[in-house]
């Protein structure tokens, strides 16, 4: 009985000893990151920020990516000690979470943040002096888009383009600051945007044309359907309009639209 005893309190250490190391490891708490955004590094690339979790600061950062079209995440950085990651995609966009890495454990942020387009559905869009609307513009914070009258003053906030034929039989989609001038002589004066557009573009998911103006001009002449036209805001937006299903008979076409909430980022991938 007196061996027994010492062997029994040696045990009794050791399960001591593995129980408080268990509680050691189980009280390491790690959280998420929180405050995801994302920004344009420059026209092409995108800055994603965040907050580190409010538990403290994780051994690194994850940052994941799932294209646009496709099904699940990649890992494009898997040992940031940063709060911010640059990423260039390569003309895609998509949606970007992040996950903080606290020894083995992970925890993914609850938000994500993305850089697809806002689309919007084909509107009837009408020439300048045709019955209906013949301007379209985009929510700066929906991104959805909307046709407007352009024979008041009170839309130029609103309208990005609008469609006229400057020429008999020839239509063109053109920057608002151009109806004041317009031969359709039913435009008022107001602070309509000064905006640029290219065209006819040829890849409708492609990155739209760097702002340039040897690119982008006051209007383009619609030479065929569909159209697809590059818009440079006065802002500093990028965004899509395809014109198609031109009516001759009521001088209407049919405008669906794209617009890149992420203001200077000319990726338009949808």
């Amino acid at each position: 009985m007196k061996r027994l005893l010492p062997i029994l309190t040696i045990l009794a250490w050791i399960v001591l000893g593995v129980v408080s190391i268990g509680s050691d490891c189980s009280s390491i708490v790690g959280g998420a990151p929180t405050g995801l955004q994302v920004t344009a590094d420059t026209d092409s690339t995108v800055k994603i920020t965040w907050n580190a979790p409010a538990e403290g600061t994780p051994d690194k950062y994850i940052v994941y990516f799932q294209e646009t079209g496709t099904s699940g995440y990649t890992t494009i950085a898997n040992n940031i000690t940063t709060t911010q990651f640059v990423h260039n995609p390569n003309g895609k966009t998509g949606t970007y979470k992040v996950a903080a890495m606290f020894g083995s454990q992970e925890y993914q942020s609850l938000t994500t943040v993305s850089t697809v387009p806002v689309a919007t559905s084909a509107l009837t869009v009408a020439e300048l002096n045709a019955a209906g609307n013949s301007g379209y513009g985009w929510n700066r914070t929906s991104g959805a888009g909307a046709t407007y009258s352009m024979t008041q003053a009170a839309n130029a906030a609103n309208v990005d383009f609008y469609i006229t034929d400057f020429q008999t039989t020839t239509y063109s989609i053109a920057s608002p600051d151009q109806g004041p001038t317009d031969p359709g002589n039913v435009v008022p004066a107001g602070s309509w945007r000064v905006n640029g557009i290219a065209g006819p573009l040829t890849a409708e998911n492609a990155p739209l044309p760097a702002h340039s103006n040897t690119v982008y001009f006051n209007y383009q002449d619609i030479t065929q359907t569909p159209f697809l036209a590059g818009i440079y805001t006065q802002d500093g937006y990028y965004a899509l309009a395809k014109l198609d299903g031109f009516n001759a008979g009521d001088k209407t076409y049919q405008v669906s639209g794209w617009f890149q909430l992420i203001k200077g980022l000319r990726l338009i991938q949808h």
